[in-house]
């Protein structure tokens, strides 16, 4: 028996460059008023939340595009207090709505746990900010999807915060791919494994459960598997699990009956991650772009030989700030959405339903 599940239909963003623009953005204020966003222009931002993320990339690469994060939102008062005095962002507020009064604040960063993202991002698109946010959204496809069409309502950006995307790496693959270095693509494979350990946290409050980076993991695979190929997943299916979530692997097939294979683990010792994009005439493989630890490396095999490419390193935080600033003047070619982010939670709830099922679970587009 199959099992179906249902996602909005949208031609995959253009994909011809992955190089970002180089005119500065302009983006419209909730008063209607353009201005321009330009390298050295000083834009404030408010922070939300309170994380490591936060702490020890976030703030510095929004201030690295010339940006200055004005505020720090967080529900205790005391950890807004102590981290603007660890990063020295001038004002605090315990909600959300003090801050985005400010005229000075144009943008908003949630970095806050995933159950209090949808508040701030509520409180975000209310207020007509533009938000860029750590993935995922919100635990389930139907709370994202409500998010993306209030932000939809709103007529703002709402953008995901996603290493894997603005790896230089993974952008070079993609580019390759298109300019068919490997020919014809014929299947996808992710491979990490590494020991459960908790992310490194500022307050014990912030552990993450298993299940948890779990969940992110997933999501965060089945949108590297997107944004590489350009294709959306049609059905999946997973190996049973005996309700363990310590490791999955599963399959899908998606459009263009392309091949993407994962396999996810906490179970083993530490190994370098692998991605992997077959085609009929070679591969692009790069190792250690998922353990962060650093950039990673990229092969090309063609024939019966391997040849490294050499690839620019860029800090993938700043990355994203400058991808999410373009993303305001004109649609991104590469940096996520809420409804990349939204695709990604309906495919990763469909695996976890294949795995407890034993069914194929198909995912037919609306």
């Amino acid at each position: 028996m199959t099992l179906i599940l249902r996602h909005s239909d949208k031609d995959f963003n253009d994909m011809r460059s992955c190089d970002l623009p180089q005119t500065p953005p302009i983006y419209t204020s909730p008063e209607g008023e353009e201005r321009t966003v330009s390298s050295t222009a000083k834009a404030g931002w408010s922070v939300m939340g309170t994380g490591t993320i936060a702490a020890e990339q976030m703030v510095a690469a929004i201030r690295s595009a010339g940006h200055e994060p004005l505020w720090v939102v967080s529900r205790n008062r005391e950890y807004a207090n102590s981290f603007s005095e660890d990063m020295k962002i001038p004002q605090t507020a315990t909600e959300p709505r003090r801050a985005l009064r400010d005229p000075s604040v144009g943008f908003v960063y949630v970095g806050a746990t995933r159950e209090r993202r949808r508040h701030y991002i509520l409180s975000a698109a209310a207020a007509r900010k533009h938000i860029l946010c750590d993935g995922p959204i919100a635990q389930n496809s139907r709370v994202a999807t409500a998010l993306m069409q209030q932000c939809q309502k709103a007529e703002i950006i709402l953008a995901l915060n996603l290493p894997s995307r603005s790896s230089t790496i993974h952008q070079t693959m993609r580019r390759l791919l298109l300019e068919g270095i490997i020919g014809s693509l014929q299947s996808l494979l992710i491979i990490r494994a590494a020991p459960f350990q908790p992310s490194p946290a500022r307050r014990s409050d912030e552990t993450d459960a298993l299940s948890d980076i779990f969940l992110d993991v997933s999501v965060e695979d089945i949108d590297l598997a997107r944004f590489l190929t350009g294709r959306d997943p049609v059905e999946v299916t997973a190996l049973p699990n005996g309700g363990s979530r310590e490791q999955i692997a599963y399959a899908a097939r998606l459009t263009g009956d392309v091949v993407f294979q994962a396999y996810e683990s906490f179970t083993t010792a530490e190994i370098e991650s692998a991605v992997i994009l077959a085609g009929d005439h070679g591969a692009l493989i790069a190792h250690g772009t998922l353990n962060g630890k650093g950039s990673g490396t990229l092969t090309r095999r063609l024939g019966n030989r391997n040849e490294l490419i050499p690839v620019k390193d860029r800090d993938p935080h700043r990355v994203t700030i400058d991808g999410f600033l373009s993303s305001v003047v004109r649609p991104s070619t590469w940096i996520g959405g809420a409804y990349d982010n939204v695709v990604a939670l309906e495919t990763a709830e469909a695996v976890a339903a294949a795995a407890r099922t034993r069914r194929t679970v198909a995912i037919r587009s609306r």
